[in-house]
């Protein structure tokens, strides 16, 4: 396919529901700026699937913090970083865990392993099961509790918008869906990556990336990116455009499960992170964090139209399925 340097992704001003201000008990109020971004909201993910969200409220310095934790992880030494080694985990389905380099196939048609290392981060999790043997450790995990509960909270307040685009007798039925997201029977997880500089100890083999093409699983995803970028996103008319970091906004996209949810109404749209062609951007590491918001595992997935274009199924069954795939 045909690849472009256009930004082709819409930037939507979430302030009239940041989390710079208290949820109203009933919702957002009705007022001319929440109508304007629920339009906005529902004709971003019926087209491309993808936005960018300015003004949203999640402070630059958690942000940053949580950049800075993240890379001061990665850079432990193997043996520390495997003692975490998500398939010792897998009693949690392979969401919690390090993913060390290569371990994982974004693209399964791919034979080679993705060039990224990353570290899923399942907050609902018995205490013992993320020891925190060293400071760095103890910082990583405390940071990413803090910033899980800020991409949960946003997260919800998306849901909401979604459901009034969608026009639902019941505005608020995703949100009730993933009210287990904080403390309850939920696998929302907070993924941070890291990409190494690709020479040297990482030679790069035919038809490798550091993130093949693929879609995300759940609902929606929040990715929070450096000034590296690297990111591209399938458009709506079949060429990959780069999502080029902007600052001070995240990447919004919708997740499989949406799709399916909403009879395909939402599109859970394919990307990538390839592996740059120049040689001085081969040398640069590049990081970003997602946080991908999961309903409640029991919670059983039909349409929300009443059609029976898909068949129910829970959101446990259905994770299952698309992480075995990948693993």
């Amino acid at each position: 396919m045909a690849e472009s340097n256009i930004i082709a992704m819409p930037v939507v001003d979430f302030s009239a529901y940041s989390l710079d201000k208290p949820r109203p008990a009933r919702g957002p109020a009705n007022d001319v700026h929440v109508r304007d971004l629920v339009d906005e909201v529902q004709r971003a993910f019926r087209t491309m699937g993808f936005l960018y969200l300015k003004n949203h409220g999640i402070d630059k310095i958690q942000i940053q913090r949580s950049f800075e934790a993240s890379k001061k992880f990665f850079d432990l030494p193997e043996d520390i970083k495997m003692k975490y080694d998500m398939a010792t985990l897998s009693k949690y389905g392979y969401v919690h865990g390090y993913v060390r380099m290569e371990a994982e196939r974004s693209d399964t048609v791919v034979p080679h392993g993705d060039l990224k290392e990353c570290f899923n981060y399942l907050h609902n999790i018995e205490p013992d099961s993320f020891t925190s043997d060293t400071d760095v450790v103890a910082d990583f995990k405390a940071t990413m509790s803090d910033f899980y509960k800020s991409c949960a909270e946003l997260s919800q307040r998306l849901l909401e918008i979604i459901g009034r685009g969608l026009e639902l007798e019941d505005p608020r039925i995703f949100l009730k869906a993933h009210d287990g997201i904080i403390g309850g029977d939920n696998r929302s997880v907070l993924r941070t990556l890291y990409y190494p500089a690709l020479e040297g100890d990482h030679p790069v083999k035919n038809g490798q990336t550091r993130c093949g093409e693929h879609s995300d699983y759940g609902s929606l995803t929040l990715l929070f990116q450096d000034e590296v970028g690297g990111l591209q996103v399938m458009s709506s008319s079949g060429e990959f455009v780069d999502a080029t970091p902007i600052e001070g906004t995240i990447i919004v996209n919708i997740g499989d499960l949406m799709q399916r949810w909403t009879s395909d109404k939402l599109v859970s749209t394919r990307h990538r992170v390839l592996v740059p062609s120049s040689v001085d951007k081969k040398r640069k590491t590049r990081q970003s964090i997602a946080f991908f918001a999961n309903p409640n595992c029991k919670h059983l997935i039909t349409p929300v139209d009443a059609c029976d274009k898909y068949p129910p199924i829970t959101v446990a069954d259905f994770l299952k399925m698309k992480l075995d795939s990948t693993y």
